[in-house]
């Protein structure tokens, strides 16, 4: 084979490839996916902003689940989970010093980015 054609066919083949890779990219859309979670525990005042923390967190770590899942399951895309988005309640949101304590439940609702080829 001639240099010629050598370096002819080199290009041919980088533009193949350039322009496979561009077409896989450009197929790439995003999507905003949501989930929601529920958490519950008893607390007192001895454990009082910890506990609710704790309840908090376990309700926005559910609900971040539950839209991942959907991205994956639903999409079949990949969970950008550092685009995820929290809206959290808790009921009481607050334990006042020697109360004797009561169930605290939190709900959480969650989005994120998912990114679908």
């Amino acid at each position: 084979m001639s240099k010629k054609s050598w370096s002819q066919t080199l290009a041919l083949m980088i533009t193949f490839v350039s322009t496979f890779i561009l077409s896989l990219t450009a197929e790439a859309r995003m999507v905003r996916v949501s989930g929601s979670g529920a958490g519950s525990s008893y607390c007192n005042a001895n454990s009082g902003s910890y506990c609710i923390d704790s309840v908090k967190r376990r309700a926005e770590q559910d609900a971040g689940y539950a839209a991942e899942r959907s991205c994956e399951f639903t999409y079949r895309g990949r969970a950008l989970r550092y685009t995820t988005s929290y809206s959290t309640s808790c009921n009481p949101s607050y334990l006042p010093p020697r109360h004797d304590g009561t169930w605290v439940r939190c709900n959480s609702n969650s989005s994120m980015q998912c990114e679908v080829q």
